[in-house]
Parts: structure tokens; C-alpha cells; sequence
């Protein structure tokens, strides 16, 4: 088990290879075609932990989007840059890339263009401008974040301030990733359910709050724990060695 979710990491951290970071600290996510759909953008497992989300548009009105989960009490952090050169740093506020949040609520706002300060980032030689910075009390739950082009741009979010290596949740149809959410899901699928060995016991949480699905522990390190023996076709259930899971079942 422990082999799919290393792979499913590997192939995570080589989609986003060619991103820049905005700090040396900063793990790298490179948003890609799939996540002009909010259902199919990835999950960053833990939005404390140090993030540099990028977004790189060819022409206007194009949308990325990507997601993020806080706990309890935990602080929402987001700093919205772009490399100072050319076309980005000619281009004027209306015509660069805005930045829409979406708080686990529903509550809506954007990240003001009110700065434009210069930063270089010597990990990765790289001049930047941050544009916009926002630190505040957070809610529990996903937030989900939407980039809009209004020109040619690159855009880049960072998220967090924790300066640990994160999970990324990769939204797909194979094994140690989370499936995409479907529309009026009645009952889950094994197939679907059988995705989630591999993902740690956090990432699985979230994906099954994504879907809509029950969930429930039912073993963590060969410790067994009572559990109702009502069935539902919309739950699973997890079990889990060494914070991964290895075993889901649906009921």
C-alpha cells in the first residue's frame, strides 16, 4: 500500500516540477488543464503547510481552480504574486489575473490588488511581486480557490506558512487518488470506494466529504472499533496502518 501512495506522490510532484517557487520553502503544484473544473482540481491536504500554487493562462477568460482544507481554529494564510517580468509586470490591475475565495460556508471574496512589491526568491532565482497578501481567522472545512485570466498571465497563490513537505490530493479514476464527485451519488460504488488505499486517513476524510459519502474508521493499527451494524450504501469504511489506508469497504 505504502508502494501506491509513493507513486501516487511521484507522479504529483512531477506535474508540478516546472513551477517556481515563491520561497525555498514553498512546495511547488502546478495547476493543469483538469482543474479548470472545480471537481477535478486538487486538494491540498493540510492549508497550514507551505504551498506555491501556479496558473499559467494563454489568452482571457480562462478559470484554474484548486482546494485546501483548514481545521478548527486554524488561520487562513494566501499571498497572490507574479513574476516580475514581461508581459505580467506591464500589465495593468484590470488586466491581471483575479482571485476568487470561497470559504467552506459559502462566503465569497477576492484577494485586492493593493501592493506590488518586489521579492526575490533566491532558491529559485526568481523576481517576484506580491500583489496581494490575506491572514485571518479561518473556517473549518474545504476552501476552494479560483484563479480567472483577463490576459495572457501567469499567476502564482501561496497557501500556508508551514515549512513541511504537504499532500496533494490528486482527483483521478485510479488507485491512491479521490474520485470525482458524481451528481445524485445514491449509493458508492467498490470501485470507487477501493480508490481511496493509499491516501492517508486525512486526505480519505476529505475525499469522502467532497463526495458527500459517510465515513467512519473502523480499525487504525489493528485495533478494531465498535461500530453500528446498520448499513449504508452511501458510507465507507476505512481501515488504517501507519496513517494510510488499506482497506475500504461500503455499508
Amino acid at each position: 500500500m505504502k508502494l501506491a501512495r509513493s507513486k501516487a506522490l511521484l507522479i504529483a510532484l512531477a506535474l508540478v516540477a516546472s513551477a517556481a517557487l515563491p520561497a525555498g520553502a514553498h512546495q511547488p503544484v502546478f495547476l493543469e488543464n483538469d482543474a479548470a473544473k472545480i471537481t477535478k482540481s486538487p486538494v491540498l491536504v493540510d492549508g497550514l503547510i507551505s504551498f506555491a500554487v501556479t496558473a499559467n493562462f494563454t489568452k482571457a477568460g480562462q478559470s484554474r481552480h484548486f482546494r485546501f482544507a483548514l481545521r478548527k481554529d486554524e488561520p487562513l494564510k494566501l499571498e497572490y504574486l507574479i513574476l516580475d517580468r514581461k508581459p505580467e509586470n506591464q500589465l495593468k490591475v484590470a488586466q491581471l489575473p483575479s482571485v476568487t475565495i470561497s470559504s467552506p460556508s459559502g462566503k465569497k471574496f477576492s484577494m485586492k490588488i493593493n501592493e506590488r512589491t518586489k521579492f526575490y526568491e533566491p532558491y529559485g532565482k526568481q523576481n517576484y511581486l506580491f500583489l496581494s497578501r490575506l491572514s485571518r481567522a479561518g473556517e473549518a472545512g474545504i476552501y476552494t480557490i479560483t484563479l480567472r485570466s483577463r490576459a495572457k498571465a501567469s499567476a502564482l497563490v501561496a497557501v500556508g506558512s508551514r515549512e513541511v513537505r504537504g499532500e496533494v490530493m490528486q482527483i483521478s479514476t485510479t488507485e491512491g487518488t479521490c474520485p470525482e464527485k458524481l451528481k445524485d451519488e445514491m449509493e458508492v460504488s467498490k470501485k470507487r470506494a477501493s480508490q481511496l488505499v493509499g491516501l492517508s486517513e486525512r486526505a480519505s476524510e476529505l475525499c469522502a466529504e467532497i463526495n458527500g459519502w459517510g465515513y467512519r474508521v473502523v480499525q487504525r493499527d489493528g485495533e478494531d472499533f465498535a461500530v453500528t451494524m446498520d448499513y449504508r450504501s452511501n458510507r465507507i469504511n476505512v481501515k488504517i496502518k501507519d496513517d494510510e489506508v488499506t482497506e475500504v469497504t461500503v455499508g
